[in-house]
């Protein structure tokens, strides 16, 4: 019988760890330095990314390893670690699937000027980019380095709420930063807009009144902050409600500081883990909401799913010779290619159009002669329903779809409630704007067809990109933006949908690959 935890990293080196009983091994490996720069689900059990081998008495098997892992891994002492306590054992690691920061430079050696740092802190992603007399020179894109303990907000904010973890999370923020920093000059000022669950636990404030209703702001944003002795000040934008934060805020920023201001009414859409939505009734007139969303469009959760990349599939088209998926910067040979979350809703919009999935999100034998050769690749995995997608290990299965199907309903549900609060049709609206997850890859036909939106705003969509970090370079350059963010609480009303008694059946109405009004 082990008495301490024996690691073995992907590197060869071995390490003893002390056993955890509040922890997961994913979490006390994570903790250790590994799985970093790996999008996991942390806990779900269900990306897969988290796996270890139990060299000697493996713990029984959950019912999620059996769903995800084969009977001759289970067999052979392979688990997830994020689904069991870091016990003693000895556990080897395997290489990792790491999702490699993108940068871009155009800065020369000798950069004379006020060099800024705006940065978008989600919760699955970190963005940042520098600016030198309001010009970008240098900008990046990665993993928010906090993910190994908590894949979506309220996982965080669970671990934040423990005494001097939130610490924890907070430092491998502000360590990345230093590292980004000093990689390319003196900074004099940042600018860090993201939700107020990412903003708080960056700032180390008490996040209890975010864990459990009634949910209160620990902080309101609109400040300059201190994060780290070795980090230049912070502002953070205001926050307008507790889970519609300063990311918004500056996404607001980022639209009305455009060359082409958007037209009222409109519907502004922040997707992440959290869905953030604002309804643009005026200029001093906002309605705003949000609803957990998961991470499904991020990438993160899914069976094959990995964050937007070089190598990651964006979209699918069916040919004569079968699916044909569309990668990102072109194909990385030699691995199984990740899915975005927008390619997940390509996907499934092919498949509702060629009668393989249904509208409630069932496969289905298909409506052509090419659709019923696509669906005959319908078939089982670990006892699980799976469209095998044409190559080794790549697999569609049903809890994909219902994860997808998830994030449309919350989706469907934040717009109707906000246009009948406003007493609005979508018809009246003059432009829905989509930013996050989605405004980046995302083809407006595949949200008609899995009925995100309805097919009358087919027209007035448009996806504007990371909105968050445009609106945060902004308020790094620009004082009369920063007074415009100061107007928006005032001039925003909170629509709260978790907390009312309807959601729940709202919610599961609009579980169909249809917009429901």
């Amino acid at each position: 019988m082990e008495k301490s935890l024996h690691v073995r990293f992907e590197d060869g080196s071995v390490t003893e760890i002390e056993p955890s009983a509040e922890r997961s091994l994913a979490q006390v490996l994570f903790l250790h330095g590994a799985f970093r720069e790996v999008p996991l689900c942390s806990g779900m059990g269900r990306c897969g990314l988290c796996k270890v081998k139990f060299e000697s008495e493996p713990p029984e098997a959950r019912k999620e390893e059996q769903k995800k892992l084969s009977p001759q891994e289970i067999e052979a002492g392979w688990r997830l670690s994020c689904l069991h306590r870091a016990e003693a054992a000895r556990v080897t690691i395997p290489p990792a699937k790491r999702v490699v920061p993108r940068i871009t430079d155009t800065s020369s050696e000798q950069m004379n000027g006020e060099l800024k740092l705006a940065v978008d802190l989600g919760t699955t992603g970190l963005h940042w980019a520098f600016t030198l007399d309001g010009e970008t020179v240098k900008s990046g894109r990665e993993l928010n380095p906090q993910m190994g303990l908590g894949s979506e907000v309220m996982s965080r904010l669970a671990y934040a709420s423990i005494p001097g973890q939130c610490t924890v999370l907070s430092k491998l923020v502000t360590s990345r930063l230093k590292e980004i920093i000093a990689g390319t000059g003196q900074v004099e000022e940042m600018v860090v807009a993201g939700n107020p669950s990412m903003t708080s636990i960056l700032s180390q404030h008490n996040v209890e009144g975010l864990c459990r209703a009634p949910y209160t702001l620990p902080d309101r944003g609109g400040n300059i902050v201190n994060l780290d002795t070795d980090l230049p000040q912070a502002y953070i934008p205001p926050h307008l409600a507790p889970f519609v934060g300063a990311d918004i805020t500056a996404g607001i920023v980022a639209l009305n500081f455009s060359k082409e201001k958007p037209e009222y009414p409109y519907l502004f859409a922040d997707l992440g883990t959290n869905g953030e939505f604002v309804l643009g009734l005026s200029e001093n007139r906002y309605i705003v909401s949000s609803v957990p969303m998961g991470p499904a469009l991020e990438g993160v959760g899914m069976s094959n799913g990995r964050t937007a990349g070089p190598g990651a599939v964006s979209a699918f088209t069916l040919s004569p010779a079968g699916l044909v998926p569309s990668f990102i910067d072109g194909e990385q040979k030699d691995e199984i290619p990740g899915i975005t979350g927008t390619g997940y809703l390509s996907l499934c919009a092919l498949l509702l159009k060629a009668g393989v999935l249904t509208r409630e999100g069932n496969f289905a034998p298909g409506n052509t002669p090419l659709a019923a050769r696509l669906a005959r690749n319908i078939t089982e995995i670990h006892g699980t329903p799976a469209l095998d997608l044409g190559r080794d290990g790549f697999f569609l299965p049903a809890a994909d779809v219902e994860e997808i199907l998830k994030v449309k309903a919350a989706f469907n549900l934040a717009m109707s409630a906000l246009l009948e609060d406003a007493g609005l049709a979508p018809s009246e609206l003059r432009q829905i704007i989509l930013g996050g997850a989605m405004g980046q890859h995302v083809n407006i036909n595949d949200l008609v067809s899995t009925g995100f939106i309805p097919a009358e705003t087919y027209g007035i969509t448009r996806a504007a990109g990371n909105t968050s970090l445009a609106g945060a370079i902004i308020l790094a350059n620009n004082q009369k933006s920063r007074d415009f963010a100061a107007t928006l609480p005032d001039n925003s009303k909170v629509l709260e949908l978790a907390g009312n008694e309807d959601f729940g059946r709202k919610y599961l109405e609009r579980m169909i690959f249809q917009y429901v009004y």
